[in-house]
């Protein structure tokens, strides 16, 4: 891998852990991320990895901010998922005329945004803008948003079918209470509710692959792709789950004996086998991801425009990470035993964690189909891709 890791970011991660695991279990209880957490991560200036350093932010490298996010999963998974999806439509102003990025922005580039994708809402065409109306679902960080966009389907017989991007001004947007949910439930993902909200035209952008880049998002970042970043983000806390599981399990091994046996649970063959089998499949997971990364913003960095066939092997490297993330958690899962049963343990965490976020769309298991559609030279069946 050619890219060096900003290790400073790093540094500021671990600065900051302990606030962000002293706050986990009140995460949980509230369903939404505690407020010393989510000042904890802005008064770090984590929030800003995706802004363009003309506008305030550390505009940082897609495998700096990858391992970044697997890092601070090990303090609560809840407050890496902060480093995503808000990042991820702090990035799509990239996309908005200059007036709208400098709205959402300017003012603070920590600003926290949250989106819902699907259901695509409604869009009526009227004087300046839209009115924008509908339900959206698993809205992350919404509590905290100041815009909460979405996608939205023009309600317009002269553009039937067009999708826009729209930012939605947060007191326009009713949070529904939704969000009692199996694991992740820090993450605040409620669904969202919009009743004629108007939304100026430079609040929004065709979501469309062909792409116009505002003037302060001239940058290599922002060329990565949609894929590229969303390749970057969620299977990172993906990994970072695992890398959690296999420490902690281990950790249980070196000190548990099982019933019936007299052994201690890391003297046993099975045990050793399991730690073996995890370790195998979490390391050539990541490997495959961050080299895909890498390879792709050479790319990036040489000028060029990403292929197809990189878009394909984006999706593979991510939805590999995925996979053989729920794999290891639930191999560690069974290594626990009766230990892994209880609510409060680490390795019961990982487990109910990683069966939430292993539901994404973007990654879960039928991606590898959309993947062999695109290797054999067949249109994507996941319109996503070409973003």
């Amino acid at each position: 891998m050619k890219t060096d890791i900003d290790t400073s970011l790093l540094e500021c991660v671990r600065k900051i852990g302990p606030a962000l695991k002293a706050n986990v279990e009140e995460g949980e209880r509230l369903h939404r991320l505690p407020e010393e957490s989510l000042d904890a991560l802005s008064s770090s200036g984590l929030l800003t990895m995706l802004t363009p350093k003309t506008m305030g932010g550390l505009e940082v490298d897609p495998i700096s901010w990858a391992t970044v996010i697997e890092e601070a999963v090990k303090f609560d998974p809840a407050a890496a998922w902060t480093l995503t999806n808000p990042l991820i439509w702090a990035f799509f102003c990239s996309r908005l005329p200059d007036q709208g990025a400098a709205e959402l922005l300017g003012d603070d580039p920590r600003a926290l945004f949250a989106a819902s994708i699907t259901p695509p809402m409604k869009a009526e065409p009227v004087e300046g803008g839209y009115r924008i109306s509908g339900d959206g679902r698993f809205a992350s960080n919404c509590h905290h948003a100041r815009f909460i966009a979405s996608a939205c389907v023009i309600d317009d017989a002269e553009n039937p079918g067009q999708v826009i991007w729209a930012y939605i001004a947060r007191e326009d947007v009713q949070i529904l209470d939704t969000w009692d949910v199996l694991g992740m439930r820090g993450t605040g993902s409620d669904d969202v509710r919009v009743d004629g909200a108007f939304v100026p035209t430079y609040r929004a952008f065709p979501f469309i692959p062909e792409i116009k880049y505002g003037s302060k998002f001239q940058g290599p970042l922002y060329r990565f792709s949609f894929l590229g970043i969303v390749a970057a983000a969620l299977p990172a806390v993906m990994l970072g789950i695992a890398r959690v599981a296999i420490d902690e399990a281990a950790e249980l091994a070196r000190g548990k004996t099982a019933t019936g046996s007299s052994l201690v649970l890391w003297m046993s063959p099975a045990a050793q086998s399991h730690i073996g089998q995890a370790e195998a499949a979490l390391r050539a997971a990541r490997a495959l991801m961050f080299q895909t990364l890498d390879d792709v913003w050479q790319w990036v960095l040489s000028g060029k425009d990403i292929t197809t066939a990189q878009r394909a092997d984006l999706l593979l490297a991510a939805t590999n990470a995925s996979e053989s993330s729920v794999r290891v958690v639930e191999r560690m899962h069974t290594l626990a035993g009766t230990t892994g049963i209880y609510s409060g343990n680490p390795i019961e965490r990982c487990f109910r964690d990683i069966q939430v976020v292993r539901q994404h769309r973007f990654y879960t298991e039928s991606r590898y189909e959309t993947f062999g559609r695109m290797y054999f030279g067949l249109e994507s069946d996941y319109g996503l891709v070409m973003l």
